[in-house]
């Protein structure tokens, strides 16, 4: 069970803050896996938002944290800041949390048990932001793609911070020290986003605090993958509108990515010879990242899948580029964005 004793001078107390929408299906799981976290030197208290679930959320929820004094269920009615979704309830949870550090899942995801130890590791002593990494799991075919999917972005993502260069955070599996997110003013101060970890990874960037994007079987979370073709889409777009923000040859470069196909076609009309050098070269980079990434996560079973990671890229990139210039609302967790 997880322990509250009374932290050490040199273990921050920690405040983990969830988000929880109609989650009947995988609360139980998610809260489960926090209880059984290893760290007996800390305060830990577990925050709960329940944010107008319609189904049994709320109810498994105080049935799970009974006699579990440092888990709370909140009740989210109501809008802060003009707030909505998501980054409404984390802004509410925020407000109430104590803890000197602030960790961030989702109510669909799985953290492991060393989790707290690792994460909290990178900030005692430098404030800022880390993420670590996370992984759709399924048994199906296009689960194991998208499981894929994720660990090449995640991958690029953790060396581009290893060498300096921030990218973006990710809000199932994120810690942000109290001084750095009270400095950026919390969700509250920042322009709503339905990447609203992506926002308050800008903002605390901007000021200046350090980061690090984490790539060890340590801070491995597990969620759950989409499971339509449709939601699939929908959560492509969802990402796609906060990359928008990115530094713009950030920009250009996933597009690129996203448009492999269409472009190295044109290209071949013209130059044949220099189209097959770029995309031998873009599959050769593409192999290097897959193998260091499945390797340094243990996951060297997925690589009959990643073998089929580009055909599928080729595929999904510029369909998702075609859905996300589609004039259509985001969907997500049943509420309609612009």
């Amino acid at each position: 069970m997880l322990d509250t004793n009374q932290p050490a001078p040199d273990h921050p107390s920690i405040s983990i803050l969830i988000a929880a929408r109609n989650e009947e299906a995988t609360i139980l799981e998610c809260l489960q896996a926090i209880d059984q976290l290893h760290d007996s030197h800390r305060t830990i208290e577990v925050l709960i938002g329940n944010d107008q679930s319609t189904d049994q959320t709320a109810g498994l929820v105080i049935s799970f944290i009974h006699e579990r004094p440092n888990f709370r269920l909140v009740t989210i009615t109501e809008s802060v800041s003009g707030l909505r979704g998501k980054a409404n309830v984390l802004a509410q949870l925020a407000q109430q949390a104590q803890g000197q550090l602030l960790f961030f899942t989702d109510a669909d995801t799985q953290v492991p048990p060393g989790w707290l130890a690792e994460m909290s590791r990178y900030l005692i002593g430098n404030g800022g932001i880390v993420t670590g990494v996370t992984l759709p799991e399924g048994p199906k075919f296009f689960h194991k793609l998208q499981t894929i999917d994720w660990l090449y972005n995640l991958t690029l993502t953790h060396l581009m911070s290893s060498v300096g260069i921030p990218v973006t955070a990710m809000g199932n599996n994120m810690a942000v020290s109290q001084t750095a997110y009270k400095a950026v003013g919390g969700y509250e101060s920042l322009p709503f986003s339905v990447t609203e970890d992506y926002a308050l990874f800008r903002a605390i960037i901007k000021q200046k605090y350090s980061f690090r994007n984490l790539l060890d079987v340590s801070v491995l979370a597990r969620t759950k993958p989409v499971q339509t073709i449709s939601e699939f889409f929908q959560q492509r777009k969802r990402w796609m509108r906060g990359a928008a923000n990115l530094p713009l040859w950030m920009v250009v470069m996933l597009y690129m990515q996203y448009l492999t196909a269409p472009l190295l076609l044109l290209l071949a009309l013209l130059a044949p010879v220099l189209a097959l050098g770029i995309y031998l070269s873009k599959l050769m980079i593409q192999t290097m990242v897959l193998s260091f990434g499945l390797s340094r996560l243990r996951q060297t079973k997925l690589w009959p899948y990643a073998l089929l990671f580009e055909i599928y890229q080729l595929i999904i990139g510029p369909l998702s580029v075609v859905f996300y210039l589609l004039p259509t609302k985001i969907v997500w967790k049943g509420r309609n964005y612009k």
